[in-house]
């Protein structure tokens, strides 16, 4: 009885998590279907910004942004103008770049050859989680779940930019 129990129960779960695994990523709802949001690289898949994500980043707080990078990213990543590198790419400017293409950082083939560039629907999309967006990367990390996480982060990230891009309408 407790092994046809927990059957039910896993089966119960795996069905909840099909519907609800494209919620809270600041995605277009119906853009995108499950497939696309648990399998699809960015390689193969422009993503589109929520009304409700764009809204975020409006009045996301760039400060906490900057709070945020340095409590989750900074071990790897400078925010500063600089031409060398960390464990990580140098993030200055790291919005209009084409992804893998900072001179001197050894990025993996994935990264490489993912062809597209990061804006705020592909950096959103690809903090989202990581391992769907590039699979292959060499970044070990899963992602950021919160959207308003992101939106603060990508604010600040807007901040590290010679020509700060303009916010999605």
């Amino acid at each position: 009885m407790k092994k046809q129990s927990v059957s039910a129960l896993l089966f119960i779960l795996s069905a909840y998590s099909s519907v609800s695994s494209g919620m809270g990523q600041g995605l277009e709802s119906g853009a995108e279907n499950k497939d696309t949001l648990n399998k699809e690289s960015l390689a193969n898949f422009t993503p589109v910004l929520s009304v409700e994500f764009k809204q975020l980043l409006k009045t996301a707080d760039a400060a906490a942004g900057e709070e945020f990078f340095m409590r989750k990213c900074s071990s790897c990543h400078d925010e500063y103008k600089s031409d060398t590198h960390g464990k990580g790419p140098n993030l200055w400017n790291v919005m209009g770049r084409k992804a893998g293409s900072a001179q001197g950082f050894d990025y993996s083939d994935a990264m490489r050859q993912s062809g597209h560039t990061w804006n705020y629907a592909t950096l959103n999309y690809y903090l989202t989680d990581t391992k769907r967006a590039v699979p292959g990367r060499i970044m070990n990390f899963k992602g950021i779940r919160k959207d308003k996480n992101r939106a603060k982060l990508l604010l600040f990230l807007r901040s590290m930019n010679d020509n700060p891009p303009p916010l999605p309408d």
